[in-house]
């Protein structure tokens, strides 16, 4: 039995939680948080038999615990990461994995060179629909990709950014693109296979006047093969549409509202639609099987198996990295206005958050700033 650390209590800890108790090789030994009612809430609302505490550090050397969750603000993950995987635990660790690559390349190096695993939570990938999409797209049944369009609207309103630790970039590391939209940005690469040539970008803030960052925003991006693609996020679309639509040589799909199109050309080279072929996708789309489980809890199983030695994570720490690499090159080619070529390098003004918090401007000011915020948590609609 595997003994289990939360630390952070927020209202993604739940996801944790109940991945791990789903998975039943598992164990919740110990819940922290600064605010220890959060805790007591938690340990009552799924039963557990956890010890409670208000500082991580007091969980550092338990024999007994071997996996944490750190489901803490962003700019207190590498320090609690590092720490732990110095101590000898395995880490699972929330979107962003850090605010800078600097960071995320000291908490790679620290799990190396201790043997740990550390991985980086995209739950997004376990939606039934994504999961086939990409095994039917890595399997050549669309055939070569032409050009793609990634969707990540939200919607969040004027006290969204009243919490402490968001609406500035030393505190959040930026706006939509790096708290909600990463998601997307992920699925991205993964589908893909790993970041583009290029990147240009431009982004804005239209109605949050408590963040200094991003709310909405648009990046045109290049890949080999002369693949492009084009990105848009927002923190304003009440619609909430989050979405990728491939166009194949083959047919064009969306996800994750599964929909497949084919049509075939005529003598004067307009379309009509061809249903055979579209029913021929559908049916692949059909057999192709999926993880037994989905969301937090599919990956918490492979990060569970991985530990065991039963198989290979995954979402690693480099798929984390990558996703932030994303958002820096984003965040650097829209500041200093021009196009921003992959992979950066140390000397690239955001891949430290001092650099970053240097380059980047400040669209809003925040004034107001609270330890707790009313009311559920939701998605949207591509969750």
């Amino acid at each position: 039995m595997h003994g289990i650390a939360i630390i952070g209590t927020g209202a993604i800890a739940d996801q944790h939680i109940e991945g791990f108790l789903r998975d039943g090789r598992c164990q919740v030994k110990a819940l922290c948080n600064t605010t220890t009612e959060k805790c007591i809430r938690l340990s009552s609302k799924y039963g557990l038999s956890a010890d409670i505490t208000d500082d991580y550090r007091t969980l550092l050397e338990r024999k007994d615990i071997d996996i944490v969750s750190i489901c803490l603000p962003p700019a207190l993950h590498e320090e609690a990461a590092e720490a732990f995987l110095r101590n000898g635990k395995h880490v699972l660790i929330e979107k962003p994995m850090a605010l800078s690559l600097e960071e995320e390349d000291r908490m790679i190096k620290t799990a190396g060179e201790n043997g740990k695993l550390l991985s980086v939570i995209f739950q997004k990938r376990y939606l039934p629909s994504f999961w086939k999409a990409r095994k039917m797209l890595r399997d050549g049944v669309f055939g070569k990709i032409l050009s793609v369009n990634v969707t990540a609207h939200q919607y969040r309103g004027v006290h969204y950014h009243d919490v402490y630790w968001r609406g500035t970039w030393e505190s959040e590391g930026g706006g939509v693109l790096i708290n909600q939209a990463i998601h997307q940005v992920d699925l991205l690469n993964w589908f893909m296979g790993g970041l583009p040539l290029s990147i240009t970008a431009m982004f804005a803030n239209a109605i949050h006047t408590q963040s200094e960052a991003e709310d909405n925003g648009f990046a045109m991006l290049s890949y080999p093969g002369n693949i492009t693609a084009g990105l848009s996020v927002s923190l304003c679309d009440m619609n909430e549409y989050q979405g990728l639509e491939f166009q194949c040589e083959k047919a064009s799909f969306t996800v994750p509202d599964w929909s497949v199109h084919c049509v075939k050309p005529q003598p004067n080279g307009f379309p009509i639609r061809d249903e055979e072929a579209e029913q021929r996708f559908q049916e692949i789309y059909e057999s192709t099987p999926t993880p037994e489980e989905s969301g937090h809890t599919a990956q918490i199983k492979n990060f569970v198996d991985a530990v065991e030695g039963k198989s290979g994570l995954e979402i690693t720490a480099e798929d984390g990295r990558n996703a932030s690499e994303f958002v820096s090159a984003f965040y650097m080619s829209a500041a200093l206005k021009r196009t921003v070529n992959f992979p950066l390098s140390p000397s690239d003004p955001v891949f430290t958050l001092r650099g970053l918090v240097e380059t980047m401007p400040r669209f809003g000011r925040k004034t107001i700033s609270t330890k707790n915020a009313g009311g559920p948590i939701s998605f949207g609609t591509g969750s």
